[in-house]
C-alpha cells in the first residue's frame, strides 16, 4: 500500500542574525556611500556574521492511510516547523515531502481564517482553498456549525471570537471538510475539557474513515489514546520512531533532562 505521506531527508534552516543585511533602503545606501575604510572597519569590528540554525534536519518517515501519527517533543524541537512545511506554509531547505490528497491544517489560531469574515464565510473560504465545490461545502456546513457549538456567532466576524470559540470552529472546519490528510498542532491546548474529549473522539472517527492525521500535543494521555504510532523530535531531529508507548517514554526522559539530549 502506498503511504499517504512520505517525508524524505527533510530539513529547514533559518538565519538568526541578519544585521549585515540592511532592511531599509536608507541603510543600504548609507553603507554603499560610506568610505571603503569606514565600511571595512565596521564590518571587521562590530558587524556580526549571520548565523544559520537548523529547525529540523534529516527527517524521514512514512504514514499509511488511516493512521494517526503523533509528533511529540519539547518546545523548540521542530514540531511546528515540520507541520508548516507539510501544510505548504513554508518551504524546506532540503529534502521533500510527498502527500497523497488534499491537506487540511489546524495550526496556530488564525491560520487559514480571515478575521474580517464571519465564521460562515470562513467555512466557504477554507473549503474553496481545498478545492471543494460550493455544493460540497454547503453539504457539510451545518455539521461544522453544530459541532463547533458557537450558535448565532457563526455570522459574526471571527475577530470578535474568544480563543475558545475560534478553536472550536477551526477544528470543526478542519475535521469536516474533505481533506485526505489532516495536520493538527496543539488543538487540544485550548477549550474546555468536554470539547477536548469531543475532539479526541472525532479524530478517532476521522482515522477510521481512512483519512490520515498528524497530531502534535504535550498531552501524553491524549497521544496515547489517539495515536497508532509516534515520532519524537529533539533538537530538530528524530530521537525516536515507532510504538506510542516507547515514544511517550522517550519524551518523558527528555523532559527530565536538564538540557538538550542527543537523538537515540
Amino acid at each position: 500500500m502506498e503511504p499517504a505521506l512520505r517525508v524524505e531527508g527533510l530539513g529547514k534552516w533559518f538565519v538568526v542574525n541578519e544585521l549585515r543585511h540592511p532592511g531599509r533602503l536608507s541603510e543600504f545606501l548609507g553603507n554603499l556611500l560610506a568610505s571603503p575604510f569606514r565600511r571595512r572597519a565596521r564590518e571587521s569590528v562590530s558587524d556580526p556574521v549571520p548565523e544559520a540554525i537548523w529547525a529540523i534536519k534529516d527527517i524521514s518517515f512514512e504514514v499509511p492511510p488511516g493512521q494517526v501519527l503523533g509528533v511529540i517533543g519539547r518546545n523548540g524541537s521542530g514540531k511546528s516547523t515540520l507541520l508548516k512545511i507539510l501544510a505548504r506554509i513554508t518551504a524546506p531547505t532540503e529534502g521533500r515531502a510527498t502527500l497523497s490528497g488534499r491537506v487540511g491544517a489546524l495550526l496556530e489560531v488564525g491560520t487559514g481564517f480571515h478575521p474580517d469574515l464571519s465564521g460562515r464565510q470562513n467555512i466557504l473560504l477554507n473549503g474553496t482553498m481545498l478545492g471543494m465545490t460550493p455544493r460540497e461545502i454547503q453539504d457539510c456546513e451545518q455539521a461544522i456549525i453544530d459541532f463547533a457549538e458557537i450558535g448565532d456567532f457563526i455570522d459574526t466576524p471571527v475577530k470578535h471570537y474568544s480563543s475558545g470559540m475560534f478553536m472550536r470552529l477551526a477544528f470543526s472546519v478542519a475535521a469536516h471538510l474533505d481533506a485526505e490528510i489532516m495536520l493538527v498542532d496543539e488543538v487540544l491546548a485550548v477549550g474546555d475539557a468536554a470539547f477536548q474529549d469531543k475532539c479526541k473522539l472525532k479524530i478517532r472517527d476521522i482515522a477510521r474513515s481512512g483519512r490520515t492525521i498528524l497530531f502534535t500535543s504535550h498531552d501524553m494521555e491524549a497521544v496515547s489514546k489517539i495515536c497508532g504510532a509516534a515520532i519524537v523530535l529533539d533538537r530538530g531531529r528524530i530521537a525516536y520512531q515507532g510504538a506510542v508507548g516507547g515514544a511517550v517514554e522517550r519524551y518523558r526522559d527528555l523532559m527530565r533532562s536538564p538540557g538538550p539530549a542527543a537523538p537515540a
